[in-house]
């Protein structure tokens, strides 16, 4: 992988572990800091809460994402990928909608099933039907970073690998054309 490439995702993976796990964090501090103890279920729950951040933080940061990306990608900022990179990440954004809401979209549902239900099943094959709201904020705080990290090398490549009405991907390494 080219290493202006490499290094661009890894600064772009840790900037939004860090700014999205301040920020889930700050907003969950908010919303629950008069209340002592969270369920797993009901409807004011943990499964609902992680459920709704899932799919909201995975939605806005790959809208958000593919739109800056690809303004560096029309740009010419990034170098060719060789053709055998990202060669996983790269199958996934070929079944991703060619415009960034919809491929925003489709990661926010993705990692609603990849990350949140997992999770919840998880907590409750354990045996942890209840949180106090410390733990949870310290919990959900690295939850939103971690899917959040996961997420993000999605939406910094779909500019680069999808095809779509406003952009042109950037070229790739070894395919016919170049």
């Amino acid at each position: 992988m080219s290493n202006s490439i490499q290094t661009h995702l890894k600064t772009e993976v840790i900037a939004t572990f860090v700014i999205n796990a301040l920020l889930n964090g700050a907003i969950a501090w908010a919303l629950l800091h008069g209340k002592t103890v969270l369920n797993l279920r009901g409807e004011e729950g943990i499964a609902v809460d992680l459920v709704i951040t899932a799919f909201l933080l995975c939605l806005l940061l790959s809208w958000i994402t593919i739109a800056l990306q690809r303004r560096k990608v029309s740009s010419g900022q990034f170098p060719a990928v060789p053709a055998d990179r990202f060669s996983v990440l790269r199958q996934i954004i070929r079944y991703l909608p060619d415009r960034p809401f919809g491929a925003a979209l489709c990661i926010g549902l993705m990692a609603t099933l990849v990350f949140a239900a997992p999770t919840i099943a998880l907590l409750g094959l354990v045996g942890i039907e209840q949180l106090s709201v410390s733990h949870y904020l310290i919990f959900k705080t690295l939850w939103a970073g971690l899917i959040a990290a996961l997420t993000c090398p999605l939406a910094v490549l779909f500019p680069m690998f999808k095809h779509n009405a406003m952009a042109a991907p950037a070229p790739l390494a070894g395919e016919p054309g170049n």
